[in-house]
């Protein structure tokens, strides 16, 4: 081979190293804006798990107080938090039904739960009535709980359907930041009616909004376009879309494809970002 042909290969190789090498894509990072926006959305989406754990818990009290047999509590291993119901007289209402966690446990749903969680659960079963849950020193995962949902009956004889109105809900997490919200859902039942005595084969699907307030003031409106999807035999939203406009920001979330998991995403600007629930 040549000095000539040799130094020709030489060129050819180092040209394509060169161009090999501006083609390849450095590491992405997550920019620092589109860091403090995920930051913000995880702050917010917190107030759509509390709604979701208050919702069952709501479901819990009604169950307890229509489960009365011979005046006493039906068993039940799906919570770690202790029952109360008053009057224990089944043909009572409303009852004043308490979930005690007392100092603390960890629940079914993997979440520590300490203090009380109290309702007032009306005949629940008619068309209107209502449960009201409020929170006596009650935190989940550290995070306080203040304020109160009411639950309302608005079930027709196909399916069940429960709206849902927060009232000034107020977070305190273990550093003293402060984090509130008010707003309206509905939880309408997509399966499992027929069995009513069985709650772990029923499905709902969620509608609504939420308007909250992050702890430096900025507000957040969170907006269900793709009903979530929420199966009492799994701890998480499987399914849904929606979208958190954070201060004109548009965040766009997405629970997944129906798979029970903790898995979700965000995408900010066209970037796909995912976070756990």
């Amino acid at each position: 081979m040549n000095n000539q042909l040799k130094s020709s290969l030489l060129f050819l190789t180092t040209a394509f190293l060169l161009i090999f090498s501006a083609c390849k894509k450095e590491p992405t990072t997550t920019p620092a804006a589109d860091q403090a926006t995920i930051a913000k959305a995880k702050e917010a989406m917190v107030n759509q798990q509390l709604i979701l754990s208050s919702f069952n818990l709501a479901k819990w009290g009604a169950d307890s107080a229509n489960g009365l047999v011979e005046g006493k509590l039906e068993e039940r291993s799906d919570t770690c938090g202790s029952v109360t119901v008053v009057p224990p007289d089944p043909f009572v209402f409303p009852k004043t039904v308490t979930i005690d966690f007392g100092a603390g446990c960890t629940d079914e749903d993997g979440k520590f739960k300490t203090g009380k969680v109290v309702m007032t659960v009306e005949s629940i079963w008619q068309t209107n009535a209502s449960i009201t849950v409020t929170y006596d020193n009650y935190a989940e995962n550290g995070v306080k709980a203040e304020g109160q949902f009411i639950f309302t009956n608005l079930s027709t004889a196909d399916a069940a359907i429960l709206s849902i109105d927060a009232q000034n809900i107020k977070f305190t997490d273990p550093n003293n930041y402060t984090f509130s919200f008010s707003g309206n859902q509905t939880y309408t039942q997509t399966a499992g009616h027929p069995t009513w005595w069985d709650w772990h084969d029923d499905v709902y699907e969620v509608t609504g909004s939420i308007y909250s307030t992050l702890t430096n003031g900025e507000t957040v409106n969170w907006s269900i376009q793709s009903p979530l999807v929420k199966a009492n035999a799994c701890y998480y939203i499987s399914k849904g879309k929606g979208t958190l406009d954070i201060n004109g920001l548009p965040v766009y979330v997405d629970y997944g494809n129906g798979n029970c998991d903790n898995q979700g995403t965000y995408t900010i600007n066209g970037q796909v970002y995912p976070f756990v629930m």
